[in-house]
């Protein structure tokens, strides 16, 4: 097998696994992982009956910033979640093996951030519970819609700072009864200068660059495809276990750098492979944006990168995969007009 036909098989395989990640539905497999938001919520208290003691190895947090509530235990502690209709929801075993029931509201309720109804034909409270193992680390992270504000929308009249949501989670943990107070506060939103000074910048390189050979604005795209690599990484690995951290945050500009490292490839043998391979890769790339437009203006992002860093590394992108997609679009219909008959050829 040539260079070139390992290469064009490599670019396949990248369309169609883009094509399959794109398809994927957000919530497979997993609530939605912890996205940009406005609100941080905090554990205030946890109290016990008569002040009993908790074993030193429990550990109660929030998990991405107001989405997750997780409980954590040693080997051979037991915990038992009740449902928002006090329901047997979730549990974990001795042997540190976590299950949650599939007949219980909660289960499905939870599976978006702001509900859901999917899956209510199965929900039956007075049936005996159906246990399906989800975890074996002795570790529970569900959505629970207690800790967070329930409305995509900005309550009315609230200012940064003031208490949004304030409510009790119970819980059981080695048969004793364990209420978890949390109280979510509304942040100050962050100043846009970042991305765009970012966006201005990138501009002023595309502008600086598209004059040059397509080989230079092909670098940029590789580039750009790198960044947000990172920034994705980032926010992969940031998502705790169990809170369902989207493949698709490092895997779409994994794969937008491979077919923009392709196009370079093509450069010099075939314009039509190039350019399209160009425009596949700024399509994948401009999803990747599209999907996490929202870290631009809110105020806590899902990231263990600086937060400007993020926003202006996606507004730079966004820029560029502009640029990258014009002008892989005009290479195409430059190359259809030149093989187009003249009308004395006709």
């Amino acid at each position: 097998m040539t260079f070139k036909k390992l290469w064009q098989h490599r670019v396949w395989w990248a369309v169609i696994a883009g094509a399959i990640l794109t398809a994927t539905p957000a919530g497979f497999a997993h609530a939605d992982a912890p996205g940009p938001t406005d609100y941080s919520s905090v554990i205030v208290e946890v109290t016990t009956p008569e002040s009993l003691p908790l074993a030193d190895d429990v550990a109660i947090t929030i998990e991405g910033h107001d989405s997750f509530l997780s409980v954590t235990v040693a080997r051979g502690t037991t915990v038992k979640v009740p449902g928002y209709e006090g329901e047997e929801y979730l549990k974990i075993e001795s042997d540190c093996t976590a299950y949650e029931n599939q007949r219980s509201m909660s289960t499905w309720y939870n599976k978006e951030r702001y509900g859901s109804d999917f899956g209510a034909d199965v929900v039956d409270h007075d049936a005996a519970p159906e246990w399906l193992q989800i975890a074996s680390n002795c570790t529970l992270a569900w959505h629970d819609h207690r800790i967070h504000y329930m409305s995509p929308q900005p309550p009315v009249n609230a200012k940064p700072g003031d208490v949004i949501v304030a409510d009790s989670i119970p819980l059981t943990i080695d048969d004793i009864s364990v209420a978890v107070r949390v109280e979510s506060s509304l942040v100050e939103r962050p100043s846009l200068l970042a991305p765009l000074v970012a966006a201005a910048g990138a501009l002023l390189l595309v502008v600086g660059v598209i004059g040059r050979t397509s080989a230079a604005l092909q670098r940029l795209m590789v580039a750009a495809s790198l960044v947000g690599l990172v920034i994705g990484g980032a926010q992969y690995l940031w998502a705790a276990p169990g809170t369902g951290p989207q493949l698709t945050s490092f895997a779409l500009p994994l794969l937008a750098t491979v077919l923009s490292g392709s196009a370079i490839v093509f450069n010099r043998t075939s314009s039509i492979q190039r350019n399209g391979v160009q425009l596949i890769s700024s399509i994948f790339l401009a999803l990747w944006v599209l999907r996490r437009k929202d870290v631009l203006d809110a105020a806590l992002l899902p990231t263990s990168l600086p937060y400007w860093v993020d926003r202006a590394g996606t507004a730079a992108i966004g820029v560029i995969v502009c640029a990258a997609a014009g002008d892989a679009l005009v290479g195409l219909w430059q190359i259809a007009n030149a093989n187009r008959p003249s009308p004395r050829q006709a």
